[in-house]
């Protein structure tokens, strides 16, 4: 009895020694953003701007597999197509979507979906709704302007919407939503052994 308990410890102890855990992992210098394991999923963006997201299949030292899931609804539903086979390199990656930016298949292909609940404030933190309302303000007295037959311009008005519209668009320069990558952020292939 112990010669089996101990032969089986003996070969569980040495399978675990060679098994291997690969991961990719996102990082910003030598500090660690974020972790990709082998069956969870990620969303990346190529260099030609297109959007990728799936589950990944397999891990090598410089490449990955992986299966795309497109969700499609319609009136009967939600429909789920999966498509393996795909191997991107490390390489080919420009960009990593910060937490909370949701990547979903729509209009045929793979897009930011900015009407997702997963988007906390976009509209503000891009700057959008400062530059409309800017420009709505501006459109607004020219119009009352115009139905009043005084098209006098007040610089104070139009001084205090040019300076919300500014904000709005510094706003929207320093916003990125993603992690792209090149000197200061880069991904690597991992391998860790339990033993």
């Amino acid at each position: 009895m112990r010669r089996i308990l101990l032969t089986a410890l003996l070969i569980f102890f040495t399978a675990l020694a060679f098994a291997q855990y690969d991961f990719i992992v996102l990082k910003k210098r030598n500090k660690s953003v974020q972790y990709f394991w082998k069956d969870s999923y990620i969303a990346f963006q190529l260099k030609d701007g297109q959007w990728i997201k799936g589950i990944i299949t397999r891990i090598e030292k410089d490449f990955f597999y992986l299966r795309i899931e497109k969700i499609s609804h319609s009136l009967m539903g939600p429909d789920t197509v999966h498509f393996s086979g795909f191997q991107y390199a490390i390489s080919d990656i420009y960009a990593i979507p910060k937490k909370g930016l949701q990547i979903d298949y729509m209009n045929g292909r793979f897009e930011v979906n900015k009407g997702a609940g997963h988007v906390h404030w976009y509209w503000i933190k891009s700057g959008w709704i400062f530059r409309a309302g800017a420009i709505g303000y501006i459109v607004l007295n020219i119009s009352n302007g115009l139905l009043k037959k005084d098209l006098s311009f007040s610089g104070k008005g139009f001084a205090i919407a040019a300076g919300v519209f500014s904000g709005g668009v510094v706003l929207h320069q320093i916003y990125k939503p993603i992690f792209r990558l090149g000197k200061r952020y880069h991904l690597e292939c991992s391998s860790i052994s339990p033993l």
